[in-house]
C-alpha cells in the first residue's frame, strides 16, 4: 500500500469547530487575503477564532507574517498596523465581540493593500542558495576601522566618513555636520585627549 502523503505541520492534524481541516483553513485564509477576497478571508478567520484561543493565536501569527510576506513593500506600514491591532485586541477578553473586530479590521486592511511578495522571494533565494553551498564573499567596502583587516589596511575615521559610511540613496541634508566632522578629524589625535575624556566600550555587544 502506498504511504499516505502528509505534511509535517501539526495544524494538518487538527480540525476546526465546524469540522474543517486545520491546515486547509489556514491556507484558505492567506490565499483569500492575497487575492483581496475580504469576506471569504474574514469567514475563515472567524472559523479559526471560534475554534479555540490557540487557533486565534495562530491566526494572528499568520496575519503578522502576511503583512510582510504578501504585502511587503507594497505597503511598508502594514506590519506596524497589524502589530498594533494584535496588541489592541488583547485589551478585550476572548469572549468579547469587540476582540473579534480587530481581526476583521486587520484583514480588511491587508486585503486593500497593494501587495509585493519580493521579501519572501528573496528569503527563499537565500535559503535554497545557501543549501546548495553558496557562501557570500566579504566586499572591500565592509573593511573599515571596525574590522581587524580594515585596521591593518590603515582605514581610519577619515576613510569611514567618506567611504564606509556611504548611504544609498542619500536623503537631501540641510546641515553641514559632515563638513564639521571632517574638519575635526584633521586635528583629532586619539592619543592626545583631555584626561577626563569619556571612554566608550569598543566591544560590539
Amino acid at each position: 500500500m502506498e504511504n499516505e502523503k502528509i505534511i509535517q505541520d501539526p495544524w494538518a492534524r487538527t480540525t476546526t469547530r465546524n469540522g474543517l481541516v486545520g491546515d486547509e483553513v489556514i491556507s484558505a485564509l492567506q490565499k483569500s487575503i492575497r487575492r483581496g477576497y475580504e469576506k471569504a478571508a474574514c469567514e475563515f478567520a472567524y472559523e479559526m477564532y471560534i475554534t479555540s484561543p490557540q487557533y486565534e493565536e495562530k491566526l494572528w501569527r499568520r496575519l503578522l507574517a502576511i503583512s510582510v510576506e504578501d504585502i511587503g513593500m507594497g505597503d511598508p506600514q502594514a506590519a506596524l498596523m497589524v502589530h498594533t491591532f494584535n496588541q489592541m485586541r488583547k485589551e478585550f477578553q476572548y469572549n468579547e465581540s469587540d476582540r473579534l473586530m480587530y481581526i476583521i479590521h486587520a484583514i480588511r486592511y491587508l486585503c486593500a493593500c497593494e501587495k509585493d511578495r519580493s521579501s519572501d522571494l528573496l528569503k527563499n533565494i537565500m535559503i535554497k542558495s545557501f543549501a546548495m553551498g553558496h557562501v557570500p564573499e566579504i566586499p572591500d567596502y565592509a573593511l573599515d576601522k571596525h574590522t581587524t583587516r580594515g585596521m591593518k589596511m590603515g582605514r581610519d575615521s577619515h576613510h569611514f566618513l567618506h567611504e564606509a559610511s556611504k548611504v544609498i540613496p542619500q536623503a537631501e541634508v540641510h546641515n553641514d555636520y559632515k563638513e564639521q566632522y571632517d574638519e575635526i578629524l584633521k586635528h583629532y589625535d586619539p592619543n592626545n585627549t583631555v584626561e577626563n575624556a569619556f571612554q566608550f566600550n569598543t566591544w560590539q555587544v
